[in-house]
């Protein structure tokens, strides 16, 4: 057992530096963008090397002197960076209420306005063919999620609608994202300067900020991530420690199931990282053979899975009626292998017009979804060339589009959008916005990789070591695995670059050790001036 989970342990940290390796590459060769707003059209530009290196140079640059500055008093300037950031996350939030004026708008739209139909009394969207959850019941638990707070919203004197309301709770609860990612970076690394690199890489993370005015699942699922994930490494640590642990344990256990349950309540594809969690889990009973991690593995497999069932068992009994099984996944897979006006195996409709013509009928559209499937893997053998092109493309489309669909997410609006914000969705200012998140992710993809090499090299030394130090990144490597094969969309990878903010802010931590370390050497090499003495000017102490 224990050759097993060093086996595991020894496979991730490989996979993780073969693949954040990849990412690093393609997002350095290459940026992929929309400009059109009305077509959103997927284009691929090379980059220039030296303009990207130049980028890269001028963010190293600047964190490195805010984190000299910040380590003369480290306990202070963090505290400090804290208050500044939340406060910026908020400050951001508002201001795109206030100006952007971001509507929900297809499915985020149909998932909202369902929510305030039931919020009003009316029963009549469970149905089992006139509703919009009979082709997506995934969808039920974000409206379990929506249907209180516009119950609350409605007991409130204002005749706004109440998804302005919904945006105020998520540019919250992207100061949530950020207070437990934060304390996640601490508790697997405790290096200050490692959380002083986060918070600024979580202040300079535009697409995270704009995203907090996206009303869909996005923002709250990880929110609760957030909190699940800090509480399931917090059970671990726990179980490693020798006193006063029983309460702590079982406080995180409870918590870490309820968090992680209701992200998956919240956006289903968040069962990619309770994987990862059920993986760490079980490999780590392997080790300390605590059957408590067996009960924890078995309890959120239960709880995943059976969470959106039972709200719409719950749904159906209240309305009395029934609602149809939803589009089959084996449709979304066929759809991931064909071609879309914006990108490859982008959403085209196949899934939902398939089902639709075959009157909702879940093995017709299984039937046609294989013949579909077996149609393009013909297609595939017989130009092996295109094939490559195909998946290449749809990889570059998701993982090298540094803006993540932010701006077509929130492109919907219900007029009077300021004219800054009318020039930063499609105008003069969105090249410059295109730009920057470029930049910021040729930063976090290397970082991610410095992260890596340094793991495997012994150079970082984490507090939290083995597989709990790595889920974050086995989360993102199942990401990459599922949307290569299920529907693609660079919105969908905006998840997996937060994931990978902690690793790239300890690999840039790293870097800049180094970096710090050299020209110690090199003053300490060059002639001495006279009676001067020399000491190591490094603010911040090792742990």
């Amino acid at each position: 057992m224990l050759k097993l989970y060093q086996f595991s342990n020894r496979s991730i940290e490989i996979i993780s530096l073969l693949f954040t390796a990849i990412l690093a590459i393609c997002g350095f060769v290459c940026t992929c963008y929309a400009l059109d707003m009305e077509t959103q059209l997927v284009l691929t530009k090379w980059d220039s090397p030296l303009w990207n290196l130049f980028g890269i140079a001028l963010f190293l640059i600047v964190l490195g002197l805010l984190t000299h500055l910040a380590g003369r008093e480290p306990a202070f300037s963090k505290k400090l960076l804290l208050i500044l950031t939340s406060l910026w996350i908020l400050g951001v939030g508002a201001i795109f209420i206030v100006f952007s004026k971001t509507v929900p708008a297809a499915d985020a739209y149909s998932v909202y306005d369902i929510a305030r139909i039931l919020a009003n009394g009316d029963t009549s969207v469970i149905h089992p063919t006139d509703s919009y959850l009979s082709y997506y019941p995934q969808q039920i638990g974000l409206v379990a999620f929506y249907e209180p707070l516009i119950r609350l919203w409605n007991l409130l004197p204002f005749d706004l609608p109440a998804y302005h309301f919904l945006k105020v709770i998520y540019v919250f609860l992207g100061v949530v994202i950020f207070y437990f990612q934060y304390h996640t970076v601490h508790y697997l690394f405790e290096n200050d300067r490692t959380d002083v690199i986060f918070i600024l890489l979580s202040a300079a993370n535009l697409p995270f900020l704009m995203y907090t005015s996206f009303v869909y699942g996005e923002i709250p699922s990880f929110a609760a991530l957030s909190i699940g994930i800090y509480c399931f490494l917090r059970m671990l640590r726990a179980l490693s420690e020798t006193e006063n642990r029983r309460k702590r344990i079982i406080s995180n256990f409870v918590l870490a199931l309820l968090f992680l349950t209701m992200s998956v309540q919240l956006r289903k594809n968040s069962l990619i990282l309770i994987i990862a969690v059920v993986l760490v889990s079980l490999l780590t009973w392997c080790k300390k053979r605590r059957p408590i991690l067996l009960i924890f593995a078995l309890l959120c497999t239960v709880c995943s899975v059976s969470i959106l069932p039972l709200i719409q068992k719950g749904y159906e009994l209240r309305a009395d009626n029934t609602l149809r099984s939803g589009v089959p996944a084996l449709s979304y897979f066929a759809m991931g292998m064909q071609e879309s006006s914006r990108a490859n195996g982008w959403y085209n409709g196949f899934n939902f017009n398939t089902y639709q013509e075959s009157n909702m009928d879940t093995e017709l559209t299984n039937q046609k979804s294989l013949a579909a499937i077996d149609e393009r893997l013909s297609y595939f053998a017989q130009h092996p060339g295109y094939a490559a092109e195909f998946y290449l493309g749809k990889f570059l489309s998701q993982w090298a589009d540094g803006t993540y669909a932010c701006r077509q997410a929130t492109l919907a609006t219900f007029g009077g959008r300021q004219e800054f914000f009318n020039e930063l969705y499609a105008g003069k200012y969105s090249e410059a916005f295109i730009s920057y998140c470029n930049a910021f992710q040729n930063l976090l993809y290397p970082g991610a990789f410095l992260f890596c090499l340094g793991s495997c090299m012994k150079k970082i030394r984490p507090k939290m070591n083995g597989l709990p130090l790595y889920l974050g990144l086995i989360g993102v490597f199942g990401g990459f695995l599922f949307h290569m094969l299920w529907e693609a969309n660079s919105r969908y990878i905006f998840l997996y670059g937060m994931l990978l903010l902690p690793y790239a802010a300890a690999g840039i931590e790293w870097i800049l050790s180094v970096i710090s370390k050299a020209r110690e050497q090199s003053d300490e090499t060059a002639p001495a001036a006279p009676q001067t003495a020399r000491k190591n000017h490094s603010p911040y102490h090792k742990r």
